[in-house]
């Protein structure tokens, strides 16, 4: 009867993270992180009609900066792919990419969920499942169409896997479970964080017998990433190598830490009390007797360590998304603490104060700017396909949205447009909402060209008068 009841449970609470994830599910890939999700639809768009090209269709592609789509050091395509397939079958549509998240999400849920029944109770794996469903951070970037959603799947069920099959004592079967956390770190390289937390789930106390499995293990896991990312750095021009240069740009040589962002990335993203109760379940591991709590305290200081050098130093918080079933973990595990009855009761009052005030600090989250659609309209509508745009400003949206490529400017105050806009081989500027170019650049920009539509100008061509200044 129990079991029958938990599992009810379980089916409520993802019910209700279904229906927190809905909001939003018809929105363009125009709200917030627009040019991430833009760039991971991007992907898909260019492997449509090469689905079966392997393993170069595993290599990503994006639509700047050049006259032909550009092959880019990126996370493996997962998301980009599935989504490559539902629009070859379904037709395209933003629904499906976020439809994805939407389902892996719940993946996630059911993972927390089997991870804190299986290390705690049913009743911490409940309490796990519905805090991590809650979390501001966890409902929006549980929509999105990102690497994230993909990411937390692979790695929750890639710590349930080794945690279940350290418990049944088989000895076959480290293979499969090796590639789930392979399958992890190449949807997002920051999951690597979690390898040495799978290794003391699987292998802690480490004795004569485990050592062959946990050498298995570790090729299995961590070879297959390796390759990857080394063969799409090398295959990709300096220029578009993004991971590494995040790692070294942002990361290894960065100076600048953004520590009042990142508290406030925090704050909301995970909301006060879940800090609060994530705390009182760190010091509750502290005293728990199971072979888990060296994989979970390490787990502790490892998230701690990559929101002080991570997190602190790249100002975006999905950055912070690893950290969340971690949170919920702690945080179900310090409620479990309360006798049950009446524990149970202020559990639920908890989880509606998580909740409480979510939706009002995540609603600027989900607004965006109906001119993208429109000028990528116009521009599908008037132009040829084979058009190269510029683009007045680095988001990259309108590439994906006109089904153009091309090129972006950053910031050209000082420069006379027609001089900037010769060196490259484009055939129209669009000037992007909330442009970060100066008027007196547009001044010089409607001097020199035609506008021809709604913020488009015609570059091929300069106006007479112009001309004839220049040549003077």
């Amino acid at each position: 009867m129990g079991r029958r009841i938990n599992r009810i449970l379980l089916v409520v609470i993802l019910l209700i993270a279904l229906a927190l994830r809905m909001r939003g599910i018809t929105n363009p890939l125009l709200d917030d992180q627009a040019w991430r999700q833009a760039d991971t639809a991007s992907m898909a768009t260019h492997m449509m009609g090469h689905l079966m090209d392997f393993p170069s269709v595993f290599i990503p592609q994006l639509n700047y900066d050049g006259v032909t789509p550009q092959s880019v050091e990126l996370e493996f395509p997962f998301l980009p792919y599935l989504l490559a397939w539902s629009w070859t079958i379904f037709g395209w549509a933003d629904f499906w990419g976020r439809l994805w998240s939407v389902a892996l999400s719940l993946v996630t849920v059911a993972g927390i969920y089997d991870l804190g029944r299986n290390i705690f109770s049913d009743r911490v794996g409940l309490f796990a499942a519905a805090i991590y469903s809650l979390m501001p951070l966890s409902i929006y970037y549980g929509r999105v169409v990102m690497p994230e959603p993909m990411a937390q799947a692979w790695s929750i069920w890639a710590l349930v896997m080794i945690w279940r099959w350290r418990n049944t004592q088989k000895e076959r079967g480290i293979w499969k479970v090796g590639l789930v956390m392979a399958g992890a770190i190449l949807a997002k390289l920051p999951q690597l964080m979690l390898f040495p937390v799978a290794l003391l789930l699987g292998f802690w106390p480490l004795n004569d017998q485990r050592i062959g499995q946990l050498i298995r293990y570790s090729i299995i896991a961590l070879i297959p990433p390796m390759i990857y990312y080394l063969w799409v750095h090398f295959s990709v021009a300096s220029s578009s190598q993004f991971v590494s240069g995040i790692l070294t740009g942002q990361v290894v040589n960065s100076t600048s830490l953004d520590w009042e962002i990142l508290k406030n990335n925090i704050q909301h993203g995970f909301t006060e009390l879940v800090l609060y109760l994530s705390g009182v379940g760190m010091l509750r591991i502290l005293f728990f007797r199971s072979q888990a709590r060296m994989a979970l305290l390490t787990w502790g200081g490892i998230s701690i360590l990559y929101i002080l050098v991570v997190c602190a130093r790249i100002p975006l918080d999905y950055y912070l998304v690893p950290v969340l079933p971690l949170a919920a973990l702690l945080c179900a595990y310090a409620l479990d603490g309360i006798a049950s009855l009446p524990g149970t009761a202020i559990g639920i009052v908890l989880l509606v104060l998580i909740n409480k005030g979510s939706y009002t600090d995540l609603t600027p989250k989900y607004q965006w700017n109906q001119q993208y659609l429109s000028q990528a309209k116009w521009i599908k509508e008037h132009t040829a396909p084979s058009s190269i745009l510029v683009l007045s400003d680095p988001p990259p949206m309108t590439f994906y949205y006109a089904q153009r490529i091309g090129f972006r400017l950053k910031t050209v105050d000082d420069e006379i447009p027609f001089k900037v806009l010769q060196q490259l081989q484009g055939n129209y500027l669009v000037r992007l909402p909330q442009s970060m170019q100066s008027e007196q650049f547009w001044k010089k920009v409607q001097n020199c060209y035609a506008e021809i539509g709604p913020g488009i100008f015609d570059i091929r061509e300069t106006k007479v008068k112009v001309q004839t200044t220049i040549k003077r």
